[in-house]
C-alpha cells in the first residue's frame, strides 16, 4: 500500500473523481462534511489543507482531507466548523484510520466528530449520541410519536403558536432564504452569543468569513448550503444555516433575536423545517450531540459520534503531545467537578487552535481561556 499527502492543487481531476466515487459508494458518507466539494471550498480559504490518499495496487482506496498543523498533527477539515470527520474508505479495503495517518506521515488527529468505522482507532475515544430526526414516515406520524414522548413540550409549542398568531398579523417561514441581510444578521447574532457566553468567537478569523461567503455561492450534485428563517411582521425572528446532502440536513449555525425570545423562535424554525422536509427532499435532520431541549424533543434516534485523539503512534515523545496526554489523564481520573472543568476547558482550547491560524491571535485566545480555566479549577476545588 502506498500513501501520498497532497496539496489540493496537486489533486488531479481523476483523483477528485475517484474521491467522489468512493464517497458515493457507501451510505455512511451521505453527509455534507464528507463531500469533496466541502474540502475544496475549505482549501480555497486556508493554506494548510492537505488530502491524504491511500493506494492499493495503484488504485485509490481512501481519501482524507485535513489540516496539517505544526508538529505533524492533523485537524479535521473545516476546523471548528467540521461536525463530522474521518477518512472516506473503500468498502473493500482493510486500511485502518491510524494506519492511514501513519502512512501520510502524521502523528495523529484531535477529533470531536468522529464517524465510527473501526474498533482499533476508537479504543481511546469517547462516544455519545448525535441527535437525528427521521421524517421519512410523514409529518403526522413523526409529530404524533414525538408528542407522546414529550407531551409538555408540544403542549407548550401549541400554546406559543397561538400566542404568535395573536400577536403578529404576518408570520413568514422561508425554507430556502436567499436574503443576504438575513445571512449577515445570523452571523452577527451568533457572534453576539459568543461574546455574551464567554466562548471564543470562531467567526472572527478572516478565513471563516470567507468560508461562509464562498459556501453561499457553491453547490454540487449532493451538496449545498441552505438558510432557513422565520419572520414576524416582516422582522427577522430566527434562522438556521444548514449544510445539505442527498438525505441529510445538518443543522450548523443557529441564532434568534432576543426581542422574540418569549416565542421560542428557534424551536419554531426547527419545527417548521421538519414539517417541510416531510413533504419531500432530505428526510433526515442532524442536530448533532448534546441535550439542548430542541434536540431532545425533535430527535427520534441517535447515532454514535466520537471525540478524543486518533493516534498514528501509541505514544508520541513530543512535549506538546505529552502535555495533552497528561491533561486527558486528568479528565479521566480526577473527581467529577474537576474532570468536568478540564474537559470543558480542553474543548475551548481545541476550538481556539482550530479557529485561529495566526500565532498572535491564537496566543491571545489561549491566554484568555487559560485564565478562565484557572478560575474554574479553583472554584471546583473549593467546592
Amino acid at each position: 500500500m502506498k500513501f501520498r499527502l497532497l496539496h489540493p492543487s496537486d489533486m488531479t481531476d481523476d483523483l477528485w473523481q475517484a474521491f467522489e466515487r468512493l464517497r458515493d459508494a457507501r451510505t455512511i458518507y451521505d453527509d455534507p462534511f464528507f463531500d469533496p466539494l466541502f474540502a475544496r471550498v475549505v482549501a480555497s480559504v486556508r493554506p494548510d489543507v492537505r488530502v491524504a490518499v491511500a493506494f492499493e495496487q495503484g488504485v485509490p482506496v481512501g481519501f482524507w482531507p485535513l489540516h496539517r498543523r505544526p508538529g505533524a498533527w492533523a485537524r479535521p477539515i473545516g476546523g471548528c466548523f467540521s461536525d463530522w470527520h474521518g477518512p472516506v474508505l473503500s468498502a473493500q479495503t482493510r486500511l485502518k484510520p491510524f494506519e492511514f495517518l501513519r502512512g501520510a506521515g502524521l502523528l495523529g488527529m484531535s477529533t470531536y466528530g468522529w464517524l465510527p468505522q473501526d474498533a482499533d482507532s476508537e479504543q481511546r475515544l469517547s462516544f455519545c449520541g448525535a441527535n437525528m430526526s427521521d421524517v421519512s414516515g410523514g409529518w403526522d406520524a413523526f409529530i404524533e410519536n414525538q408528542n407522546q414522548r414529550w407531551p409538555k413540550h408540544f403542549k407548550k409549542m401549541r400554546r406559543l403558536g397561538r400566542n404568535i398568531e395573536r400577536d403578529f398579523s404576518d408570520v413568514e417561514f422561508r425554507f430556502d432564504n436567499e436574503c443576504g441581510k438575513t445571512f449577515e444578521r445570523l452571523l452577527e447574532l451568533k457572534r453576539e452569543q459568543f461574546a455574551r457566553t464567554g466562548r471564543h468567537d470562531v467567526l472572527a478569523p478572516l478565513w471563516s468569513r470567507r468560508l461562509f461567503d464562498r459556501l453561499r455561492t457553491t453547490s454540487g450534485p449532493r451538496f449545498r448550503l441552505r438558510l432557513v428563517s422565520l419572520y414576524f411582521d416582516g422582522r427577522h425572528a430566527a434562522s438556521e444555516l444548514v449544510l445539505q446532502s442527498d438525505k441529510v440536513m445538518h443543522g450548523w449555525i443557529t441564532a434568534y433575536e432576543q426581542d422574540f425570545a418569549q416565542y421560542s423562535p428557534g424551536n419554531r424554525v426547527v419545527h417548521n423545517m421538519l414539517e417541510r422536509m416531510a413533504q419531500g427532499g432530505p428526510a433526515i435532520y442532524d442536530a448533532g450531540p448534546g441535550l439542548d431541549h430542541y434536540k431532545r424533543h425533535y430527535s427520534n434516534y441517535q447515532t454514535p459520534i466520537g471525540s478524543g485523539v486518533v493516534r498514528a503512534k501509541a505514544f508520541a515523545m513530543r512535549p506538546d503531545r505529552l502535555l495533552g496526554q497528561a491533561w486527558r489523564s486528568g479528565e479521566k481520573h480526577l473527581s467529577g467537578k474537576l474532570s468536568g472543568v478540564m474537559t470543558q476547558s480542553r474543548r475551548r482550547l481545541d476550538q481556539i487552535c482550530l479557529a485561529e491560524t495566526h500565532l498572535l491571535s491564537r496566543m491571545s485566545g489561549l491566554s484568555r481561556a487559560v485564565s478562565r480555566t484557572g478560575a474554574a479549577l479553583q472554584l471546583a476545588e473549593s467546592d
